[in-house]
This record gives structure tokens, sequence and C-alpha cells, in this order.
């Protein structure tokens, strides 16, 4: 029998991903439930779309919710082949029979499309191309106290150049993203207040002082792995000042999606629009983050890069070679949030008790990954402590409760 610590993992044989054809699974439930809620969301908020965009979102919400066939994108925008390629194998199938990491983002893909987002030939769905179908629900976010509440909170473990203070704020980051418009219960349930002191309990991988080790002030290049705006790239951003301000990173590149996919994910457009609310806010504190982190982005220091395989169904060790390249250039990635983890791990139920270092071995540059566990995937626990928490907390894996500050660096 193959012990957990002895499993490696091998990129021309990746392990089967999570299905939406596991009966009762969180993700049979994400499809059949959470997605046609998420278009019931996008039909609320623009209740001035044409009849045209109504009929097709109607028409999505069916095939989720009766589990029709996938039906193909019909686009000339320049991801069709690939996405045509991507679906091929799926020819038939219905939203339930497929892989669960493919079926979300081809819904997402599939909504955009039907929104407008890439054009039409229609002159009544041409408007609204470049549209962002989220952003009424990104806005609200930041239009409430709460988000600020929790960025200041962090910038007070900020104001000096210490250890503690890289610690407080990589926590900070870790449970920013909870917040999750995708994910509404897990949204609500975060109440938007970090105590990071209380949450140290349900950090069940916590390799912040591996990170501390490798980072120390050496003035290399980090680059981020962006997943949510909102609250969580607020707290991002207090990372990045942080590493930037005292000299621990020469440049903090993100990268972002080249267009919105899930509800929250954060766009280029996501990223100087905050940038400019944090420049607005009264607090002085605040302002003053916005005035540098707006000074960094003029500089050359906080560069975006947006690329569409960050939008797209492929896994990590499918990186095209101009983003291996980049990443490669990096001190430490930082990989953020929980959809970007399942892509690490092929979306596939590992053993839990699996080493980090021997399933991401394929990643070009020394990572650290910071996750609120939305879903299932999940290895490096100790032996044993999987069997526990599911004696305790049957949806320990899926409910936002608990996190990972999960480090494969060099000489690990």
């Amino acid at each position: 029998m193959t012990h957990a610590a002895d499993i490696v993992f091998n990129p021309a044989s990746p392990p089967p991903p999570l299905h939406t054809s596991e009966p009762g699974s969180f993700a049979r439930n994400t499809i059949a439930v959470r997605k046609p809620a998420i278009v019931e969301q996008v039909l609320a908020d623009f209740p001035d779309f044409p009849p045209a965009i109504v009929a097709g979102l109607e028409q999505l919400r069916s095939e989720l919710a009766d589990d029709q066939p996938v039906q193909p994108l019909r686009t000339r925008a320049a991801d069709g082949p690939a996405w045509a390629e991507a679906w091929e194998p799926h020819r038939g199938q219905s939203w339930l029979n497929i892989p669960w990491f493919f079926a979300e983002v081809f819904f997402y893909r599939r909504l955009l499309e039907t929104t407008g987002y890439f054009g039409s030939d229609d002159p009544a769905v041409a408007r609204w191309q470049g549209i962002d179908p989220f952003l009424p629900r990104k806005q609200a976010e930041l239009a409430e106290p709460a988000p600020w509440q929790v960025l200041r909170l962090a910038l007070a473990h900020s104001a000096d150049n210490t250890a503690d203070s890289f610690r407080a704020l990589l926590h900070h980051a870790v449970w920013g993203n909870r917040v999750d418009l995708s994910y509404n219960q897990v949204a609500q349930d975060a109440g938007r207040q970090i105590a990071i002191e209380r949450e140290q309990a349900n950090l069940l991988v916590d390799d912040t002082e591996a990170v501390l080790a490798h980072l120390a002030p050496t003035g290399g290049r980090v680059d981020f792995i962006a997943d949510n705006s909102g609250t969580e790239l607020l707290l991002d951003l207090a990372l990045a000042d942080f590493l930037l301000r005292f000299g621990w990173s020469s440049q903090i590149t993100l990268h972002v999606k080249f267009h919105p996919t899930y509800v929250s994910d954060a766009t280029p457009t996501d990223v100087d629009w905050t940038i400019g609310l944090i420049q607005q806010r009264a607090e002085a504190d605040l302002a003053a983050l916005g005035q540098r982190l707006a000074s960094y982005r003029q500089s050359g220091r906080l560069p975006l890069h947006d690329d569409i395989f960050w939008n797209g169904p492929q896994f990590f060790w499918e990186l095209p070679p101009h983003l291996r390249r980049q990443l490669a250039q990096a001190r430490l990635v930082v990989v953020k949030g929980d959809a970007n983890y399942r892509r690490l791990l092929g979306d596939h139920r590992w053993p839990a008790a699996a080493l980090a270092q021997n399933v991401i071995n394929y990643f070009p540059a020394p990572l650290v990954s910071l996750r609120t566990m939305k879903s299932d995937p999940v290895i490096g626990l100790q032996p044993g402590q999987a069997e526990a928490l599911d004696g305790v907390d049957p949806a320990w894996r899926v409910n936002g409760k608990r996190g990972l500050i999960q480090a494969v660096l060099a000489g690990q």
C-alpha cells in the first residue's frame, strides 16, 4: 500500500478530477443550486437587460437546473477556439456529468457571452459589451463600512518594519479570502471581521515562519496570483504595500484575470478602481495607503499582468511558457484563494496527508498558498487530522471556516 507521504505528482498522468456526477457532493450542489442562483442575481442586478439577454440567461439557468447537455460557446472572441477544444471532450454530456472545475469556469464564460460582454451582432446586446455583470455586487461590497474597518485593522499591524507586522498581514490576507461573492453563505458567515489571534486554531497548515525566513528583507520580486476583489484585494494590497514600503520586495507583480470570471474575481479595472477608492477615503491612514499604492503603480513597482490563462480551464502544471518564465523570476509567488489552490492540485481529492512538496513539484518558483477552504481538495495535513475534522465538523472542507498558509519553498 502506498503511503500518502510517498505520493509524487506526475503531470504526464494527473489524477482524475472531482466530478459533478458524485451524488450529494459539494461539486454537484454548486452546479445544480449555486450557479442558477448566480444567474438569478445577475438578472436582478440588471433589470434593463434586453429580451435577448434575459432569454439567454434563463436558458442557461434551465440548462443547469434541469441537467441538460452543456451547450458550446457561439463566439468570435479570440479565446473561442481554445474553449471549443476544451468543450469537445464533453460534447453531449450534461452539466451534472462533467469535471467540476471545467463546469464552473465554462459556466462563467457562457454567462459573459450571454450578457454581451464580448460583443454581438444584435445592437441591443452589443451595447453591453465590456460591462462586468458582477460589478454591482463588487460596488455594493465596498460601499459597506466593514471592508474598510478590516483594512484599518490590518494597517494597525503594519506601521513598522517588523517580522510581527509581516506575520499579521500574511494572516489577514488568508482570512480576507473568506469574502467570496460567488459563495453567499461563506461571505455572510465571514462577518467581515478578522480577529487573527482567534483564527490561529483554524489554520490547518501554518508555514508562516518558513515564508518569513525565505523572504526576510531581500528586495527581490514577489508575484501575487490574485483571487477576489473587494475585501480580499484590500488586504492583498496592504500586504503588498508593506513589502514594497519596507524593502522586502523591489517589485510586486499582480497577476489578475483578463476578464471577469467568478463573481468577485479581480481584473485590472477592479485593482485600479479599488486603489482610487482607497485614495478617496477620509481616514488619513487609508488615504496615505492609497497614495502609496498609486505611486507604486506609476513607478512600475506594482505592475498588473492580466492573462487569458487565468480565465481558462487548465491547471497550473499546464502554464504556458511565457507565464512559466514570468513566474520563475519571482523570489516568491503568493497563490491566493480556493480556486487557485484547486488549480495547483488538479481539483482532485488527494489524500489529505500527501506532502505539498511532492504534489506541487512542478511549479516554476517558490510559492505560498493563502487559502480559506471552500472546496474539497487539501494536502499537507498531519496523518489523522482530516479524519478528526470529519468527526467534529463534516463540512470543514467547504464552509470557509478553516484556512491554509502552505508553502513549497526551495530546500524543503
